[in-house]
């Protein structure tokens, strides 16, 4: 007598779940899909700005003459105080703008001649700050949007449940709530790395501007060096 096993068939209509974000973000009501449009949009913005300003960045400092110091101390020391001023305006860079300035003030007391070049230093950091500011709201706006996706979800799932007959599914309520959360974690996917875009590219101003102070310092004992 053969002992025969009962072999349950496999259920071909099964389906395997598969977590999908993109579809979470865009799971829920109008309302709902055009704000996270406007947080990825916020995002695709942030990434221009970041890369916009860092290659100008990036130029703006690379671009630099290592003998830019010396040569225009040699000038200095020969006298020829306008051949410094033309070697400043071929170099077009914000160091030598900045060493320009100081140059035509050769001769005035020295707090015209710091007071200038640090004029000009602020210009120079303000070119490298523009837009900056526009950075710097994208990690404020978007998780705020974000949140407001999420109450706003929160809410709609609420009223359609207050306003169905009979009992509901608790997935109807599940499925509600983590689409509505979608929107809170967009908004944090878009604001995190926008605020390192902005301290890193902070963070590289910064070093120009330590660097022109140090500029201003070497310039003021040039001029003051006794003869």
């Amino acid at each position: 007598m053969f002992l025969q096993t009962a072999v349950q068939p496999m259920n071909p209509q099964a389906q395997e779940t598969v977590f999908s974000f993109w579809k979470i973000i865009f799971h829920g009501n109008l309302f709902a899909n055009v704000v996270m449009i406007t947080v990825l949009a916020l995002g695709v913005f942030a990434l221009y700005i970041f890369f916009e300003r860092l290659f100008y960045i990036n130029r703006m400092l690379k671009i630099n003459d290592i003998n830019l110091m010396n040569n225009i101390a040699d000038m200095l020391q020969e006298g020829k105080i306008q051949a410094a001023v033309d070697y400043c305006e071929r170099q077009n860079t914000p160091e030598a703008r900045i060493l320009e300035k100081g140059i035509t003030r050769i001769g005035r007391p020295i707090s015209d001649i710091v007071s200038a070049m640090e004029s000009q230093g602020q210009i120079e950091v303000s070119k490298l700050e523009k837009n900056l500011n526009l950075l710097a709201s994208v990690p404020s706006l978007a998780p705020m949007l974000g949140l407001l996706g999420t109450v706003i979800g929160i809410i709609m799932t609420f009223f359609a449940m207050s306003n169905a007959e009979g009992s509901f599914s608790p997935k109807t309520l599940s499925e509600g709530i983590y689409t509505a959360l979608g929107q809170t974690a967009t908004g944090l996917a878009v604001a995190i790395p926008s605020n390192f875009f902005y301290n890193l590219l902070l963070t590289k101003i910064d070093k120009f501007v330590l660097k022109i102070q140090h500029l201003s310092t070497d310039f003021l004992d040039i001029i003051n060096k006794p003869a």
